[in-house]
């Protein structure tokens, strides 16, 4: 069961406070020479050799060889659960100018670097690589290790490179906090939970003219040691005049934050210390009690706002004022054009898509009997989702919320005949959960986890991409909600939903709690609300939930918010494209409210998400809202922007 017998509860875990650790250059080099015998290893650079890199492709959801030759590219895809590389090695040696007296050898440092890939839970290797008459060499080594596989490979924590690290973001990994501190400078510190709502409190703070110190994103929920570790960061650093706190509560609570942070600037001033001006935006879950906190602890510094757009206005005011923004929109917007987009949708699993819609009654088998499995599935019960039983290693025969546990899938899907797969299981073993499910053709699996190590998620990968039969979404996802077949599989906050006519598709599961809550508020309600997940790997990607908005009488209208990295943001602007040039003579189109979070973030650093981490300009926000923009979307410029547009398009739809 979960091929793992060490596991004896599950429960939904949150990752590491970073996601890609970058290794001291020699040490990188030195842990490569190990698997590359023979080859001279170095962290030199070279004007020798031909570029090439091993990462993981977010277009073909395999690990890939990279490489350029006079200006083209050439990919040699590769198999996560064979140890050799494809037979198409040599053929693309060939193509890359390799003389055949060279490429075995070439070919068998290429293997090394494979080996080490798949030997120490690497996300990406770079560097040149040259063969001749003097044997074969490998320089300019680079290598980036996944944080998240740490606990599997402890010896890399070791090798990273400590010069890339500032002080702010040892402390705030002290406290388990994703951040990172911005380089090129910024006077506003931002705090927020969620990925997608702190990146988009940055963005709100550039489209004011303002410019954000650094992104902190607190979490999956907050607690006493978390705000505090977050408001010691921002309240250290002396770049900070202005300190931005931008929240929204689904499953965190707002009041929590506020009176923690009552405290913290108490204690701070006890102490003598300089309390700078602060900017206060928590709506959702216990605001209105955050805003009583706030207002009866009568700091002169905060001051309270409801709305995104003032507030980040304010606080870059506070800052010393708008300044021009620094935009590279003309040149992110070519690169995407210049990108092609390729993406499969009509494979194997493409066909599965459908699974993805459900009947009020539909029986779900719950993985995992951890505290959070049982609170939020006691949620999802009392709703109406139809849960006939459970699965948890060793706990076979025991009963969960009155319904039966078996000890394997197998046991339980031969007894429940379960629709869906609904998997409460911690990082570790959730990769083998959701293949055991697969391997068991359950329609629907959805998967919760954050912290998957990347390599465990390509191997979800291959195993869903080779089947018919098994629709996932996630993991690293809030989950899916339908409102009107009161079915809640996941996470999510119920009291912000209702069933209407909104489908709404994020990366960002505080994002879709604001939308839900939004939409709610203005009586529109949803009719799907699709959490993606924040993986690089999602199992469900944006086109596909865009398709089924697009599909379903129910949504007369969606709104998509993807983020940076990868394509698929790309991949929804050609479907709704496509959709659009199909549209009958007097066919209304079903317009898509849009937005793109992320547009102040650095190239090669992960922002909360694992999957938001951009390398290519094409991989931009700002790429991706013009994409959006040409493929027809209603476009937000700022998370502040949605709801007064979601509000306009449905004015205009008689709504």
């Amino acid at each position: 069961m979960f091929r793992n017998s060490s596991l004896r509860t599950a429960r939904v875990v949150r990752g590491a406070a970073k996601r890609r650790l970058h290794l001291e250059s020699n040490s990188g080099a030195d842990l490569l020479s190990k698997y590359v015998p023979g080859a001279r290893v170095t962290a030199e650079s070279s004007t020798a050799g031909v570029p090439i890199r091993l990462l993981a492709s977010r277009h073909l959801n395999v690990p890939v060889f990279e490489a350029e030759k006079d200006g083209k590219p050439f990919v040699l895809p590769l198999d996560i659960t064979s140890a050799s590389l494809p037979a198409g090695t040599n053929a693309w040696l060939s193509d890359l100018g390799f003389q055949a007296a060279d490429r075995e050898a070439t070919a068998k440092a290429l293997q090394g670097v494979w080996d080490a890939w798949r030997s120490n839970g690497l996300l990406r290797v770079s560097g040149k690589l040259d063969s001749n008459g003097h044997g074969t060499e490998l320089t300019g080594i680079k290598i980036i290790a996944d944080d998240f596989a740490l606990n599997k490979y402890p010896a890399n924590r070791a090798l990273g490179d400590e010069g890339r690290v500032h002080p702010l973001e040892r402390t705030a990994a002290e406290g388990s906090l994703f951040y990172h501190k911005n380089r090129s400078g910024g006077n506003i510190a931002c705090y927020g939970y969620g990925a997608g709502i702190a990146m988009s409190t940055m963005d709100a703070l550039v489209a004011a003219g303002g410019k954000p110190a650094n992104f902190l994103d607190g979490g999956g929920g907050a607690t006493v040691a978390n705000v505090r570790a977050a408001m010691s960061v921002i309240m250290n650093d002396p770049d900070a005049k202005v300190i931005f706190v931008n929240s929204f509560g689904g499953i965190t609570k707002m009041d929590l934050i506020a009176e923690e942070m009552v405290k913290y600037i108490n204690e701070w001033r006890a102490e003598g210390k300089h309390v700078p001006r602060i900017v206060a935006r928590l709506r959702g879950t216990g605001e209105e009690s955050a805003r009583e906190i706030l207002k009866k602890a009568a700091i002169p510094e905060i001051e309270y706002f409801s709305d995104l757009r003032p507030a980040a206005a304010e606080a870059v005011r506070l800052a010393g004022g708008a300044k021009p923004a620094e935009t590279s929109a003309a040149a992110a917007a070519a690169a995407a054009a210049a990108v092609p987009v390729t993406f499969s949708r009509d494979g194997q699993y493409e066909q599965t898509l459908r699974n993805l819609t459900v009947q009020k009654g539909d029986p779900v088998m719950v993985l995992g009997m951890g505290k959070a499995s049982q609170a939020n599935n006691l949620i999802s019960k009392n709703y109406g989702t139809n849960i006939v039983g459970a699965v948890a290693p060793k706990k076979g025969g025991q009963e969960m919320l009155g319904t039966p546990v078996f000890n394997t899938v197998k046991e339980g899907v031969a007894a429940l005949k379960p629709r869906i797969a609904s998997v409460f299981v911690p990082p570790v073993a959730a990769a083998d959960a959701i293949i055991e499910c697969i391997e068991a053709e359950i329609p629907l699996v959805v998967a919760y986890a954050e912290g998957i190590p990347t390599q465990e998620q390509l191997k979800v990968q291959r195993a869903l991409r080779s089947q018919n039969k098994t629709r996932v979404v996630g993991a690293n996802c809030p989950g899916v909600i339908f409102p009107h077949e009161r079915v809640k599989l996941g996470i999510q906050p119920l009291h912000v939903h209702s069933p209407g006519c909104v489908g709404i598709a994020t990366r960002s599961g505080t994002i879709s709690y604001e939308l839900a809550a939004q939409t709610t508020a203005l009586g529109l309600g949803q009719s799907a609300v699709y959490g993606l997940g924040g993986d690089p790997f999602p199992s469900t990607r944006t086109w596909e939930a865009l398709q089924l908005i697009l599909e379903d009488p129910k949504a007369k209208f969606g709104v998509l918010v993807g983020e940076v990295g990868g394509q698929m943001e790309e991949e929804a602007a050609q479907v709704y494209l496509d959709y659009l040039a199909n549209l009958k003579p007097g066919e209304v189109a079903k317009p898509i409210v849009g937005f793109v979070a992320g547009a102040a973030t650095e190239r090669g650093l992960m922002y909360g998400h694992a999957g938001a981490v951009w390398w290519e300009q094409s991989e931009t926000a700002v790429a991706k809202r013009q994409v959006w923009r040409d493929a027809g979307f209603i476009m937000a410029d700022t998370l502040g922007d949605l709801g007064p547009l979601i509000k306009e398009t449905a004015d205009k739809l008689g709504l």
